[in-house]
């Protein structure tokens, strides 16, 4: 079993909202372990009261995506998610009061199953709400939501693997000096990759194969069976004259030790006016 406890830097884009706000803090924030089936990790997660009230404090356990590599929290009602680990999170106390200043410990059990039914990752939040103690007659109720992240690796046999459609190479509308690249990508493998282990970019050559210009490809971490349609905009010199130019992309995903790093490769010529 490996444990990754992560900090506010970690892979999600805009992530950090997630960790505190409206008088209470939570750490970890995101957790990547690799959980073989049939087996458990026990530890805590530590909330912190930053306000001057006191405040009572509920937890429970909620499946998420995260197309864009911001989590979307997935309530049982509409949690179809089949890498979802809602079932595989259990937290301790259910609920706690939690006074100015006080930090509150919730114990929490993740156990994989044995059997896995689809094979892969799991994916699952600790969400924990946080209620004035005392409302007055006339008071508004204010609540405040934060989350606990966790990754779950099942081990040997999961892996990420990423498909490409409807590539699309334009010029801005506003700005012909904009050229707009997008494409719909989706993780059709069995487990998530993290930001961490991707690394793209794009060549720009001209139609003598000479370089003009490269950069790197902005990534996020990505769950399986998501997709999104990402965009890079490149702007183009001054000086470029019209003409044909070709446009690489070149995407690593490392793997890790004992496993293939996947590559993946794009080329598509694209014809400019200016």
């Amino acid at each position: 079993m490996r444990i990754r406890l992560a900090s506010l830097a970690f892979s999600f884009l805009s992530f950090a909202f997630l960790a505190a706000g409206g008088g209470i803090a939570l750490s970890p924030l995101v957790t990547e372990i690799v959980l073989p089936p049939g087996s458990s990790y026990q530890d805590v997660i530590m909330i912190t009261n930053t306000g001057d009230e006191p405040v009572i404090v509920t937890a429970q356990a909620l499946g998420f995506i995260a197309p864009e590599g911001i989590p979307r929290f997935l309530t049982p009602d509409v949690d179809r998610y089949p890498f979802s680990g809602r079932d595989l999170l259990e937290i301790q106390p259910k609920e706690k009061e939690v006074g100015p200043g006080e930090t509150a410990y919730f114990t929490y059990v993740l156990h994989m199953p044995e059997e896995l039914e689809p094979f892969g990752g799991r994916y699952v939040a600790a969400i924990f709400q946080a209620f004035p103690k005392e409302v007055g007659e006339a008071q508004v109720i204010v609540t405040t939501r934060v989350a606990s992240i966790f990754l779950v690796n099942p081990g040997t046999g999961a892996a990420p693997h990423f498909t490409f459609n409807n590539v699309r190479i334009y010029q801005s509308d506003e700005d012909p000096k904009k050229i707009v690249l997008e494409a719909e990508v989706t993780n059709d493998g069995n487990l998530h990759v993290s930001r961490d282990q991707i690394i793209g970019w794009i060549y720009v050559t001209d139609v003598d194969g000479y370089l003009i210009d490269s950069f790197q490809v902005e990534t996020h971490t990505m769950l399986p069976g998501n997709k999104y349609v990402h965009r890079e905009v490149w702007t183009a010199p001054q000086d470029l004259l019209p003409g044909t130019y070709q446009f690489h992309l070149d995407l690593w995903v490392f793997a890790p030790v004992g496993q293939k790093t996947q590559q993946y490769h794009l080329s598509l010529p694209v014809e400019l006016s200016f």
